[in-house]
C-alpha cells in the first residue's frame, strides 16, 4: 500500500508562523528588504572583505613558514630531497600512547610529526628559499604584511574611505 502525501492545508497557509517562514525563504537574498543594505553598500562590503581574505592568507602563510622553520627539516631536505621526507611540524599531544608515538615518528624525526605532502618544500625551493633563516624572514614579512592589509580592509568600511561603486564594478 503506497503512502500518499496529505494535501496542503489552506488554513495552514494563513497561519502567521507559516507565512513568516515562507516570507523569510522568499526574501533570503533580498538584502534591501531585511537589513537596509543597498547595492552600493554591498559592493563596498565585498571590496573590503577581499582585504580581510588577503590578510588571512598572509597570516596562514606566516604560520606555515614559521612552523616548518621551527619544527621541520627544510635544510636537511635541501641537502637530499630524494631520501628525506619533508616534515611539516611536530605533533605534541599528551594523550598519545607509545604505539601512536611510534606510528607517527617518521622521516628521521625524534618524535611524532606530520609529513608535508603538499609540495610547499618544493615550492619554497623553487622560489629561492634555502635556509631556515629564509623561512623565518618570510614568516616575519608575512606577519608584518598581514597587519596593514587587515587595517586597509577595516579602513574601507569607514564612511570617509569607502570606495565608489563604479570602482568596484569595473574590477
Amino acid at each position: 500500500m503506497a503512502l500518499r502525501f496529505q494535501r496542503f492545508s489552506q488554513g495552514l497557509a494563513q497561519d502567521p508562523t507559516t507565512r513568516r517562514i515562507w516570507f523569510g525563504i522568499a526574501t533570503a537574498h533580498d538584502f534591501e528588504s531585511h537589513d537596509d543594505i543597498t547595492e552600493e553598500r554591498l559592493y563596498q562590503n565585498i571590496f573590503a572583505s577581499h582585504f580581510g581574505q588577503l590578510a588571512i592568507i598572509f597570516l596562514w602563510t606566516s604560520g606555515n613558514l614559521f612552523h616548518v622553520a621551527w619544527q621541520g627539516n627544510f635544510e636537511t631536505w635541501i641537502q637530499d630531497p630524494l631520501h628525506v621526507r619533508p616534515i611539516a611540524h611536530a605533533i605534541w599531544d599528551p594523550h598519545f600512547g607509545q604505539p601512536a608515538v611510534e606510528a607517527f615518528t617518521r622521516g628521521g624525526a625524534l618524535g611524532p610529526v606530520n609529513i608535508a605532502y603538499s609540495g610547499v618544500y618544493q615550492w619554497w625551493y623553487t622560489i629561492g628559499l634555502r635556509t631556515n633563516e629564509d623561512l623565518y624572514t618570510g614568516a616575519l614579512f608575512s606577519i608584518i604584511s598581514f597587519c596593514p592589509i587587515l587595517n586597509r580592509g577595516w579602513l574601507h568600511l569607514q564612511p570617509k574611505w569607502k570606495p565608489r561603486v563604479f570602482m568596484v564594478q569595473k574590477c
